[in-house]
């Protein structure tokens, strides 16, 4: 598949019918988020991070505006995005009062000299990145959708630009229910989102069962030992089932632009744009790779 590449995941679950359309219209605007980012001069960090805004500005998935609430009926956001290049990360978890995760999780990436941030500590990190000015509020916990982005059309995306950098990220609130405080595979690297200058994968489903076999690293190492993406992509599937219920999937690229999506749900809509695909490639059950 020629460079550049963006390809982004809705999550692994079963979606109710009605809302399969707009699922579907959403994650492909995300993928052309993505890649109008990339063709504005944008690096594979401002596709990776506009994507998921997008994903993040609608209430159909379990992420941003869609929020699932917890136990105690509150709302905690995870998220990550990670440079294979550098093999460096920025991941925030359990924040609260806060719908576009990913830009502070890149934030922490880019200005910090830390990975992983927490609870309070994030939202208290979110106030000193509105202060520098790196994103500003639209309205109250809103940030601005990237800078390089604001001119496109308009939780999990992968894109690798045309040097062959790759960029990872996840966003997520986790299962509605959950225990509060509690934290997923997503903002965890090498569990639900890994990155190399080899290939980079990120993962949806049943946050417990990925963390098991740390599978985004595990997909991107089975790259690096020479498998395809396919081919790593079925095995790191294969290694979740037989070691775990499942439930999961996953997507995966590798520097060349070599797509796999996997899953083991009834559904995970996904959307597919590189520079050989004339339109966005999208479908809630995607029969990958299409002829």
């Amino acid at each position: 598949m020629k460079l550049p590449v963006v390809v982004v995941h809705g999550g692994a679950t079963v979606f109710e019918e009605k809302y399969h359309a707009a699922i579907l219209e959403a994650v492909k605007e995300a993928a052309e988020q993505g890649m109008c980012a990339l063709e504005k001069g944008g690096a594979a960090l401002d596709a990776v991070e506009a994507a998921i805004w997008v994903l993040e500005e609608t209430n159909l998935f379990t992420a941003g505006l869609g929020a699932s609430k917890n136990r105690d009926g509150e709302i905690e956001l995870d998220a990550m995005i990670m440079d294979g290049n550098r093999l460096e990360s920025g991941a925030v978890m359990a924040v609260q009062d806060i719908v576009h995760p990913i830009s502070l999780a890149r934030y922490v990436l880019e200005r910090t000299s830390n990975a992983q941030i927490v609870g309070s500590g994030a939202n208290k990190l979110y106030e000193q990145m509105l202060a520098e000015g790196y994103r500003e509020e639209t309205s109250t916990k809103r940030t601005e959708r990237p800078l390089i982005a604001q001119e496109c059309d308009t939780v999990g995306a992968i894109a690798v630009d045309e040097t062959g950098r790759i960029v990872s990220g996840s966003s997520t609130c986790g299962w509605p229910g959950k225990l509060p405080g509690r934290v997923g595979d997503s903002p965890i690297i090498g569990a639900g989102v890994y990155a190399s200058d080899v290939a980079g994968a990120t993962c949806t489903g049943k946050g417990e069962q990925i963390l098991r076999i740390t599978m985004g690293r595990m997909a991107v190492f089975h790259v690096e030992q020479g498998l395809s993406v396919q081919h790593a992509a079925e095995t790191v599937m294969s290694e979740l089932r037989q070691k775990t219920s499942g439930e999961a999937g996953l997507i995966l690229v590798d520097n060349l632009g070599n797509v796999a999506i996997k899953f083991d749900t009834p559904h995970m809509p996904v959307a597919v744009l590189s520079g050989d695909i004339e339109d966005v490639y999208y479908s809630m059950t995607p029969e990958w790779p299409i002829a």
